[in-house]
């Protein structure tokens, strides 16, 4: 199947390429019209992927998307894509931020499991601890401790041994 990619003509003539070669000012879509010129003036595909710097499976990857979307498939993709879906839409994010600020007067500080299961409870998703970290500090929150204190500690010496006010 690789060879009859390789040797099928290409629907477009290597000036053609050469053409969105020069007018792109995208660095992926250049290199890939120059591999596309290159293979049109009929350069052998050692050279071409020497010049370019593809390997053969890159190669043949970009020969099978020319084939099925023309030029097209020389554009780079990846400014189009969105990414992923959040894991919670705004009204979810607002209504944890509000609980999060509603306990804090209250005086309850939640932890990052806290928010965990409040995820899993109100939102039926479970979240990994770091996304509910992100989601506290998405609130304003940021998951702070007090610095621990020895159960024994004195401290009026500790005052004392200050020497610098």
């Amino acid at each position: 199947m690789t060879q009859s990619l390789l040797t099928a003509p290409l629907a477009h003539r290597a000036d053609e390429f050469w053409q969105v070669y020069r007018a792109s000012t995208c660095a992926v879509e250049r290199r890939r019209a120059q591999f596309f010129a290159l293979l049109a003036e009929g350069r052998a595909l050692s050279d071409i992927l020497t010049v370019t710097r593809y390997n053969r499976v890159t190669a043949y990857d970009l020969l099978r998307r020319y084939r099925a979307q023309g030029l097209a498939g020389l554009r780079d993709g990846r400014q189009g894509n969105r990414g992923a879906p959040r894991l919670l839409n705004a009204e979810q994010q607002q209504a944890l931020a509000a609980q999060l600020h509603a306990d804090f007067e209250q005086g309850l500080v939640w932890s990052g499991k806290d928010v965990q299961a409040w995820v899993r409870e109100h939102c039926g998703k479970t979240v990994y601890l770091g996304r509910a970290y992100e989601f506290m500090r998405a609130a304003g929150f940021s998951p702070q401790q007090p610095r621990p204190r020895h159960v024994k500690g004195d401290e009026a010496a500790q005052v004392a041994f200050k020497t610098k006010p």
